[in-house]
């Protein structure tokens, strides 16, 4: 999902380095790192405050962990590739936001979370499955576990996308199994359009209740429990 909106063109702006900022003004020593990749859905787009988001409640509620969050508007699984990846027409990796951003950060897990993007830009099926098996490989050669996270429903008028994202998320699931965080099915209708009462009004967007749904659901996910040591 895109930060703000999410627009039928995949040409984004790299970002500038979001971790280009002053340091603390005291130092913390954290136990683990988690890094966040993804787009406005990962970013909190749709909470007010943006405290309430699935990442920033995940910041309150374990503090010993470092949380870098690279997610931004309008990302989709292309932004995410290796720096050294290209493919003709279609976004180039952004090297302050992509996986080997994070492998650099040495991350103990990585969650990698692009909702919608992906498909609302028509970027088939073969190759947004081919983009997170080369994320993945990236991950697996350097031992840093990782966790993708479900697409979601989106108020498309289009029956057909709508219908995508559901065989997309259960195509994904399949292949990632213990590694695959699904939610599709708590936050969508028949129809899946988004459930109204989790829905931000954009036709994109989870508010702050569909929020704490997915930051609910992941505090108890086998591999978030196994990370925190529970």
């Amino acid at each position: 999902m895109g930060l703000s909106s999410c627009k039928k063109s995949s040409i984004v702006e790299a970002s500038p380095d979001p971790l280009a900022i002053s340091p603390p003004s005291e130092t913390v020593e954290y136990d683990l790192k988690l890094v966040v990749l993804g787009s406005s859905s990962a970013f909190g787009t749709g909470c007010t405050p943006i405290d309430s988001s699935w990442v920033n409640r995940f910041k309150a509620q374990f503090k010993r962990i470092e949380v870098v969050n690279l997610a931004a508007n309008g990302y989709s699984t292309y932004y995410a590739l290796p720096s050294d990846y290209f493919t003709p027409f279609r976004p180039k990796p952004d090297t302050f936001r992509n996986v080997t951003k994070a492998l650099s950060l040495s991350p103990n897990l990585v969650l990698i979370s692009f909702p919608t993007n992906d498909v609302a830009s028509d970027f088939t099926d073969e190759e947004i499955i081919n983009n997170y098996s080369k994320i993945v490989s990236i991950l697996n050669e350097a031992k840093i576990d990782y966790l993708i996270f479900s697409t979601q429903p989106r108020d498309f008028s289009a029956a057909g996308k709508r219908t995508r994202l559901k065989s997309l998320n259960d195509k994904l699931q399949s292949i990632y199994a213990s590694h695959y965080y699904d939610f599709f099915g708590e936050i969508a209708t028949p129809s899946y359009n988004i459930k109204s009462d989790l829905a931000a009004g954009d036709g994109i967007h989870l508010n702050n209740k569909g929020h704490r749904l997915i930051f609910n659901g992941l505090v108890k996910n086998v591999k978030i429990k196994s990370f925190l040591k529970l």
